[in-house]
C-alpha cells in the first residue's frame, strides 16, 4: 500500500477542519492501493479549540496526526512536510488549504500526476476544467500575481502560483533549497516562492484543474494588499539576482511594509490637502500660508482615519481610538508648524508669482505646497510610529 501524507495548516479553523478532514478522507475511494494520512500544522496562535477537535478525531483515526508550530503559513507547510518525512515515509507529499476553499477532489489528480512520472504537480484555477468562484476583487488578485511571477522569473507555462494545493515527490523536497526559501516569514509568499524553488531544484511539473471556491466558515487570513505587496517585492528581488544584482529587494520591503502604507495614506492625503489648499486660495481668497494650515487640519483627519483602520490596524495600543486622534492631531500640528513655515518663507521671499511650464502659467504656490511634502512625512511617521500606534502589550 503507497502512503500520501497531507499537510492541512491552519489558524483558528475549528469550524471547518472536521468537515475539511472526512472530505480528504473520501478521496480513498478514488485512490485505490493509496493510503492517507493527514497531518494538521496549528499555528501556536490559534484560539479557537481546534486542537481538542482535532485529538479527539485521532483517538478514533490513527492516520490523523497534529503538530503545533510557530505562527506562519510557510512554517506550517514544512514542518508539516519535515514531520512526515521523519515520522511517516510517504511515497508523496501533499497539502491542501484546510479551510474548505479548495475542493478536495483535486488530491486525487495530483497524486495521479505523480504516479505518471512528474515530481511536482500544482492545482490549478487556470487550466481546462478549473474554476475560481471567489469575488470579482479576488479573481483580479489572483490572476495579476500569476501574470507578476510569470514576467519577472516565469517560467510562463506556470499560470496557477498562489494557492496551496500541491503535491511532489520527497526526492523534490529534500532538493529544495530552504535556506533561501522565505518559508519563516509570516506571509503567504511561501506559496509563489516555494514553486520558484522547486524550479530551480530541477522539479518536473504539471497543472491540474481544480475548484478554488469561498470558505466553508470564518474569514481569510489573506490581505490582498499585503500579499500583492510580498509578491511584486520577491519577485523584483528574485529578478535582480538573476540579473546579478545581489540587492536584498525582498527582506527590506518587508521591513519597509509599514511605511510604504504610511506614505500611500500620505498620497491621498496630500490629493486632499492639495484640493482644499486651492480650494481656500482660489475661492476664499484667503492666503497661501492660511490656506495651508486650514487644508493641512482637513488632511490631518482624513489621515488619521486612514492610519487607523488600515497602516497600523493590527497595532494593539493602550490608547482609545480619541485618544490617538488627539495624539495623531498634536504630531499633524507639529507637521503643519513645519508646512506653515516652509510655505511662509518661500512665500516671503519669492511672494505670488508664476513661471510658464510648456505654455501654461503655474503659480509659484503649487511649489510651495509640494515642497513641504518630504519634511513633513518624515516628521509624521517617525512619530506616529513611535508614540501614536506604538504596540503596547497588554
Amino acid at each position: 500500500m503507497k502512503k500520501v501524507s497531507v499537510v492541512l495548516p491552519t489558524f483558528n479553523e475549528k469550524a471547518n477542519i472536521e468537515a475539511t478532514i472526512r472530505k480528504v478522507f473520501d478521496q480513498e475511494e478514488n485512490l485505490p492501493g493509496w493510503e492517507i494520512h493527514i497531518i494538521i500544522a496549528d499555528d501556536i496562535r490559534s484560539s479557537d479549540d481546534l486542537e481538542k477537535v482535532v485529538k479527539n478525531i485521532i483517538q478514533k483515526n490513527k492516520r490523523v496526526h497534529f503538530l503545533k508550530v510557530e505562527p506562519g503559513l510557510g512554517v506550517g507547510l514544512i514542518e508539516g512536510h519535515r514531520y512526515a518525512l521523519e515520522k511517516l515515509h510517504p511515497d508523496v507529499l501533499a497539502q491542501l488549504d484546510a479551510d474548505g476553499q479548495v475542493v478536495p477532489d483535486v488530491l486525487v489528480r495530483l497524486v495521479n500526476t505523480i504516479s505518471e512520472g512528474y515530481t511536482l504537480a500544482i492545482g490549478s484555477r487556470f487550466v481546462s476544467g478549473g474554476k475560481n468562484q471567489l469575488s470579482l476583487a479576488r479573481r483580479i488578485f489572483s490572476y495579476g500575481a500569476s501574470i507578476i511571477c510569470r514576467v519577472l522569473i516565469g517560467p510562463w507555462d506556470i499560470k496557477e502560483v498562489t494557492n496551496s494545493a500541491r503535491a511532489f515527490t520527497p526526492e523534490l523536497f529534500k532538493k529544495i533549497n530552504l535556506n533561501r526559501l522565505p518559508w519563516r516569514e509570516r506571509t503567504f509568499i511561501v506559496q509563489p516562492a516555494f514553486l520558484h524553488e522547486a524550479i530551480l531544484a530541477g522539479a518536473k511539473y504539471k497543472e491540474v484543474p481544480l475548484i478554488f471556491k469561498n470558505r466553508l466558515e470564518g474569514y481569510s487570513k489573506n490581505k490582498v494588499f499585503n500579499y500583492t505587496y510580498d509578491v511584486i517585492s520577491y519577485c523584483l528581488d528574485v529578478r535582480l539576482h538573476q540579473l546579478g544584482l545581489n540587492l536584498p529587494i525582498y527582506k527590506f520591503s518587508r521591513k519597509a511594509k509599514t511605511f510604504v502604507k504610511f506614505s500611500l495614506v500620505g498620497v491621498v492625503g496630500t490629493v486632499v490637502d492639495f484640493v482644499f489648499y486651492k480650494l481656500f486660495i482660489n475661492y476664499f481668497n484667503i492666503p497661501p500660508a492660511s490656506a495651508k494650515g486650514f487644508s493641512a487640519e482637513v488632511a490631518i483627519i482624513n489621515n488619521f482615519f486612514l492610519n487607523n483602520y488600515w497602516t497600523f490596524k493590527y497595532r494593539k495600543t493602550k490608547a482609545n481610538l480619541w485618544q490617538k486622534l488627539g495624539l495623531f492631531n498634536l504630531v499633524g500640528l507639529g507637521g503643519l508648524i513645519i508646512g506653515v513655515l516652509i510655505v511662509k518663507f518661500l512665500h516671503t521671499i519669492y511672494g505670488d508669482g508664476f513661471i510658464n511650464i510648456f505654455g501654461r502659467p503655474i503659480a509659484y504656490n503649487n511649489f510651495y505646497f509640494f515642497l513641504t511634502i518630504p519634511p513633513v512625512m518624515v516628521w509624521n511617521f517617525t512619530v506616529n510610529h513611535f508614540v501614536t500606534f506604538r504596540h503596547q502589550e497588554d
